[in-house]
């Protein structure tokens, strides 16, 4: 069946998909990757088909959108979709044209519902995200600290949250472009929908039934091995820390990195810090090696504790290696996942990045060698390692005919 993936979001956003997307086109699909243009030279080196749209994901990035507040942020968000919406739903069309499924999450969603609307063929939600029918069990996603009596109530307002600064936007592209009415088409609720975590991690509730399936991380096999730089570091002394946060840049590179290094001299560990975008200044010395970046699922097992922000993939692949995370949530969905971490035992309280300094981050380091906590995370890790997530997709995928 031809198929149409849509993951219009950062490098976090994008893996993930591309490891359905490469399980569904081992079980025999025809599968394009929807995509940001960016990420064309990567996708296409894994054999996949990618069809680029046009957005620039890493634009927020010099914007500082990382340390924004949550209206400025919205604000934000919200300019750059009408800027950019038009030409990106235009992409889309173009690229889906003869699919018989499109797929995505939050982010492929926005465009792709509509455009599978346009081309009258179903859409499949698969989320990195618990996002579905309001629940009891946990709160939603964006809405993280509401108390427990209203947590089955949080669950409308964090699903509007994550769509509103793109309502305008899309609306006048499904007009302009799609020539589709303002009002969505109603949501096929007998098609399945699909969630890339482990259900050791959060399970998925009553409320959401048979047709939702938590089906595990969907997790791309790391391009090793690793630096001889980084294998020799790792060689040379006890397990380092491994601090990175991902695409989350901050007003102050430097400050931020000063305050890093600061905590790894207190706490009295080796380090590895992953650059990333930018989000952590390149800084060399004898218990700290920078490296840009390094396969997650190599590096990850042989670290004593892994810090990030709490991104939902890097999340799943700290959770999947087995050791302790340290999780500094900057905004979005990162603090659930924070609070996951905490709530399962296999991470400190969460340290968020406006209230971080170089002593509270030294303790929330120290706390990772206690032994139980240690001996938690190795156990998830098993479990969660356990599961093929991509091959339960594409089996709860199988029922679906375009």
């Amino acid at each position: 069946m031809p198929i149409a993936v849509v993951a219009l979001d950062t490098r976090g956003g994008v893996q993930p998909y591309a490891a359905l997307a490469l399980g569904l086109q081992e079980a025999g699909h025809e599968v394009r990757m929807v995509a940001p243009a960016g990420f064309t030279p990567w996708l296409a080196g894994m054999g996949l088909d990618v069809h680029a749209v046009g957005v620039d994901t890493a634009a927020a990035r010099a914007d500082g959108v990382a340390e924004m507040g949550r209206v400025a942020r919205t604000r934000y968000m919200r300019a750059r979709a009408v800027e950019h919406t038009a030409r990106s739903a235009t992409d889309v069309l173009r690229a889906c044209e003869g699919v018989d499924l499109l797929m995505g999450g939050i982010g492929g969603a926005t465009l792709g519902r509509p455009v599978a609307e346009k081309l009258g063929v179903p859409f499949v939600d698969a989320h990195l995200h618990p996002i579905g029918p309001p629940t009891a069990a946990f709160p939603g996603v964006l809405l993280p600290r509401t108390p427990r009596f209203a947590w089955k109530a949080s669950h409308g307002p964090s699903r509007l949250g994550a769509t509103l600064p793109f309502r305008s936007a899309v609306r006048r592209a499904r007009r302009d472009v799609l020539g589709l009415p303002a009002r969505p088409a109603p949501v096929d609720h007998t098609l399945p929908a699909l969630y890339g975590y482990s259900r050791h991690v959060l399970a998925a509730p009553p409320e959401w039934g048979p047709r939702h399936h938590v089906t595990g991380y969907w997790t791309l096999p790391g391009a090793g091995p690793l630096p001889p730089a980084l294998e020799g570091f790792l060689d040379a002394g006890p397990p380092p820390v491994c601090i990175g946060f991902g695409s989350m840049t901050g007003a102050d590179p430097a400050a931020l990195t000063a305050l890093v290094l600061d905590a790894v001299r207190r706490a009295g560990v080796r380090a590895v810090l992953l650059s990333g975008w930018g989000a952590l200044t390149p800084l060399d010395r004898e218990d700290v090696l920078v490296v840009e970046e390094a396969p997650h699922d190599l590096l990850f097992p042989r670290t004593a504790a892994v810090i990030h922000h709490g991104g939902a993939g890097t999340t799943g692949a700290a959770l999947r290696a087995g050791v302790p995370s340290v999780v500094v949530p900057f905004a979005v969905d990162q603090p659930f996942w924070g609070a996951r971490v905490a709530a399962l035992g296999v991470g400190p309280t969460p340290v968020p990045r406006r209230r971080l300094t170089a002593g509270a981050l030294a303790d929330a380091l120290r706390a990772t060698a206690d032994p139980g906590m240690r001996g938690r995370a190795a156990s998830l890790g098993r479990l969660i390692r356990a599961e093929d997530g991509v091959v339960n997709a594409v089996a709860a995928l199988g029922r679906v005919r375009g």
